[in-house]
């Protein structure tokens, strides 16, 4: 949608800068004149043997996000082409959907859904599963940049302790600010 905002600055160098939406069809129109493919974890495009086989021009495809289980690397060790990742890119969206996922946990959000999609609506059945984050002791399994931005996120929520364990500790004024 928004090219990674990178759409202006390829421009000001001269390049063509193609974005699509179509992860499989659009992308074939394109690929043989890319050089360069920009793929994100929520929207990859398999880059399969025969996508790189049959566009030589193709030199990087770079991941803007962690994971390149959507690319052939066999394929793309064998051809040349130059698999990356840029890693932190999306640590904002992980760490807002870590939390989303948090409170559609407690708040039973998935049965109260199912409930309404067939038409139903037992409130105290919902109400009774459901549970409020304020003064409940919430923790993370690792505190570098996601896990920090879930529990600064989850702080507003006036939970009771917000914990985190991870090889190495944070610094006292960060834990202090996190709570």
């Amino acid at each position: 949608e928004n090219g990674l905002g990178l759409k202006e600055f390829v421009e000001s160098k001269g390049l063509e800068f193609v974005c699509i939406s179509d992860k499989e069809a659009e992308m074939d129109k394109h690929l043989k004149d890319t050089e360069i493919l920009i793929t994100t974890p929520f929207h990859p495009g398999y880059i399969t043997k025969e996508r790189i086989e049959n566009n030589p021009n193709l030199k990087l495809s770079i991941t803007a996000g962690i994971g390149s289980d959507h690319i052939d690397l066999d394929a793309a060790r064998k051809n040349g082409l130059i698999v990356t990742e840029i890693t932190g890119s999306n640590v904002v969206s992980v760490a807002e959907h870590a939390v989303m996922q948090i409170l559609a946990l407690v708040r039973n959000f998935v049965p109260a859904y199912k409930q309404v999609v067939n038409g139903e609506w037992d409130v105290a059945e919902i109400a009774g599963k459901s549970y409020d984050l304020e003064g409940k002791v919430v923790g993370t399994v690792g505190c570098g940049r996601i896990g920090q931005r879930v529990l600064q996120r989850l702080k507003p929520f006036e939970c009771k302790d917000l914990l985190y364990y991870d090889y190495a500790q944070l610094e006292s004024s960060v834990e202090k600010e996190m709570g």
